[in-house]
């Protein structure tokens, strides 16, 4: 199975996608973003949780399944 990245911004209610694999582009419409396996999605949750720690508090991280 596969899953998408998925950013939401707390305070706009905003929701991105992780756009691309290697780069931290992210896109409103996950169609024609990166697909992850969930053990490679997961580390790089973790990554990104520590680039953003200064804006943490409004914005999450999660998956979300691949149709």
């Amino acid at each position: 199975m596969k899953y998408y990245i998925k950013k939401t911004d707390k305070r706009t209610g905003r929701v991105e996608y992780k756009q691309y694999k290697c780069s931290d582009g992210f896109n409103r419409n996950k169609e024609i973003c990166w697909q992850f396996t969930k053990q490679g999605a997961l580390k790089i949750i973790e990554r990104l949780k520590r680039e953003y720690l200064r804006n943490i508090d409004n914005l999450t991280f999660e998956l979300e399944a691949a149709q």
